[in-house]
């Protein structure tokens, strides 16, 4: 008698693999669309899409260990710096490394990769960093474990500037960097990196780790290894983080230490927190945001013509009014934009209404 009060109302049940779906297919269908679009708006828009597909795998990578951890990370720029270093020196021409680099390791000098390789040492060199010091950082929690990575974004960032035997000189940058990658491959790769994200937070080790996150002090007691799930966590979100930094690298061209700053920090961290700290959906929700506001406020800072009058903003007002919507966001929607949720199937609120009417 259900079933046909159901049927007779247009609420059949839909099975629960496709909701499951819907989580991957709702962000890559948004990501490919807004790169769709903008790839034919303007040349500024293409310049600032890559660099939205950047810090997509950035975000994303942060996601992976923040999202089921609950811990903040404030480091995860030095797996970016390290997967930008890697690229570079893997990539750069012999005969020019000779004479920007000379006291370059021979290995490194010598070595010449194809791009697509490079980012996959890249993603290797990151994630076996990241579970080295993973091992020595998360045995500690919330505010200390989250110091903990900042301090190491500032010793990565101090061996990349002052090492000759890995980079230049101090104070100078990599140049010669092929731009080898378009813009449709860095979206394969940024679209692959959500695909990993989604994978690992269905694995057991997440669903663990997020059981952790809701009730530390139960967890351990309930028999799961709190600092072996978040070591796994961070090595494959560091491995990720990587392989954004040697997009970055690809993107921009000059990597220096010192662009891994507090600045590329904030930005990162606000994108996570503006669409959601706790879901995939609000990592990419949160970077197609962000990344739209600073693409308008970059036009406003250069001077806009709307009709016959130009508006125009002061420079450097980007990181000002991301951290007044950051705040905005914070006060009116603590979860973000998203909630924390992943996507939701559309038709599922209706489903769930008709049935607690039949039942």
């Amino acid at each position: 008698m259900m079933r046909r009060d159901r049927k007779a109302q247009g609420l059949v049940p839909v099975p629960e693999w496709v909701g499951d779906a819907w989580t991957i297919a709702a962000p890559l269908g948004l990501l490919y669309l807004v790169t769709a679009l903008a790839s034919g708006v303007s040349s500024s828009a293409r310049v600032d899409l890559g660099y939205m597909l950047v810090n997509l795998v950035i975000v994303v990578g942060l996601s992976i260990f923040v999202s089921n951890s609950g811990v903040l990370s404030f480091g995860h720029l030095a797996f970016v710096a390290i997967g930008a270093w890697t690229m570079s020196l893997l990539t750069i021409p012999v005969n020019m490394k000779d004479s920007i680099m000379p006291a370059l390791l021979p290995v490194l000098r010598d070595a010449s990769l194809p791009p697509l390789v490079a980012v996959l040492v890249a993603a290797v060199v990151g994630g076996v960093v990241a579970l080295l010091a993973g091992a020595a950082l998360m045995r500690l929690h919330g505010l200390e474990a989250g110091i903990a990575t900042f301090a190491l974004l500032m010793l990565v960032v101090q061996v990349l500037t002052y090492s000759t035997a890995l980079g230049p000189r101090s104070g100078q940058s990599m140049v010669g960097i092929p731009q080898s990658l378009d813009l449709q491959s860095m979206l394969v790769i940024a679209l692959l990196m959500v695909v990993v994200a989604w994978f690992y937070s269905r694995s057991r080790s997440a669903r663990l780790l997020r059981a952790s996150r809701d009730d530390i002090t139960a967890a351990p007691a309930s028999g799961i290894h709190v600092t072996k799930h978040r070591i796994i966590a961070f090595a494959i979100s560091g491995a990720v983080a990587a392989v954004g930094g040697a997009l970055w690298a690809q993107t921009n061209r000059v990597v220096q230490a010192s662009q891994f700053n507090l600045d590329f920090t904030f930005t990162t961290i606000a994108m996570l927190v503006i669409g959601g700290m706790f879901s995939l959906w609000g990592a990419v929700v949160g970077v197609i945001v962000v990344s739209v506001l600073n693409h308008v406020l970059g036009l406003l800072e250069s001077g806009l013509q709307l009709g016959g009058v130009i508006v125009s903003l002061p420079s450097g007002s980007r990181l000002i009014i991301v951290g007044l919507v950051l705040i905005v966001v914070l006060i009116l929607r603590p979860g973000g934009l998203t909630g924390g949720r992943e996507a939701r199937w559309p038709l599922r609120p209706k489903l769930a209404l008709g049935l607690s009417r039949n039942s």
